[in-house]
Parts: structure tokens; C-alpha cells; sequence
């Protein structure tokens, strides 16, 4: 029989700290909105173009494009769009952002038929 885990109490300075992570976020929503949501929808839009076009795509192509967005939300929607059905993996190329020294991205093509009847 396996003994129960038992989670280490919480510091007050950990909880101070959080506390004041959670009102730099909420102070950031009522200033900007619910920006996230907004960068979903536009990412996703991208990515339905590309959809349409027929041929394959990867974060390289989508960047230039996209307004100002949180770049890490980039590759969680292109996952999204592979649990969807709208697109699979068919391979990588180097990144083209200095910054990541040509690290891998994935190369991905349209589902056939991805976009017939799907939401827009």
C-alpha cells in the first residue's frame, strides 16, 4: 500500500510572491484586454490561409505575416491545428530568427479537405 504524498507547506514569501504575479497579470488585462485570446484568433486565421493554399508551411512562413503576438502561442496553435485535423507533420527546416542559431521547425501540410465544412 502506497503512502500518501504530502505537499510541503507554502512559504508566506512564496505566497506574497504569487500574489503579486497574479495582480501584475490582472492590472495587465484591464489595461490590454484578454490579449492571448485575440493572438489565438489571429494566429489561427494565419493558419487557415495557409491551410488554403494548398501547400506546405511552417512557423518561418506565419511570423513575417503576423501582427504583434506572443511568439510561444505560434507553435501551441499549430499544435492545436494537428489535434484538429486541419494539418500534419511532413518534415523541418531551420529556423530563420537569428536569435535560435537555425534550431529545427517543423514543416507542416494541409489535411485534404481540412477547411470543408469546418468553422471558420
Amino acid at each position: 500500500m502506497s503512502r500518501p504524498i504530502v505537499a510541503a507547506p507554502v512559504s508566506d514569501e512564496v505566497r506574497a510572491l504569487v500574489s503579486a504575479g497574479w495582480a501584475e497579470y490582472h492590472a495587465a488585462v484591464a489595461e490590454h484586454g484578454p490579449r492571448d485570446e485575440w493572438d489565438r484568433r489571429v494566429i489561427d486565421q494565419a493558419i487557415r490561409a495557409f491551410v488554403g493554399q494548398g501547400k506546405p508551411f511552417s512557423a518561418n512562413d506565419l511570423r513575417p505575416l503576423l501582427p504583434e503576438v506572443r511568439k510561444c502561442l505560434i507553435s501551441r496553435r499549430l499544435i492545436a491545428a494537428q489535434h484538429d485535423g486541419l494539418i500534419r507533420y511532413v518534415g523541418v527546416t531551420p529556423s530563420t530568427l537569428k536569435s535560435t542559431k537555425a534550431a529545427r521547425v517543423n514543416v507542416y501540410a494541409p489535411m485534404a479537405g481540412a477547411l470543408q465544412g469546418a468553422p471558420a
